[in-house]
């Protein structure tokens, strides 16, 4: 299991907005999703586990 504080950093060719939604939907507030940037040749997102 993740620890608080801990970021996952994501790179796809798309963005993958239903993806992000279910995601959201199951983890909630616990979990922290940024875009880093977003280009032609696809996006980079951060996923980081919030202290609770």
């Amino acid at each position: 299991m993740r620890q608080p504080g801990e970021t996952m950093e994501f790179f796809n060719d798309h963005d993958p907005l239903p993806l992000l939604a279910q995601i959201q939907q199951r983890h909630g507030e616990r979990l922290h999703i940024a875009y880093q940037s977003r280009s032609p040749d696809g996006v980079l997102i951060n996923f980081s586990i919030v202290k609770s």
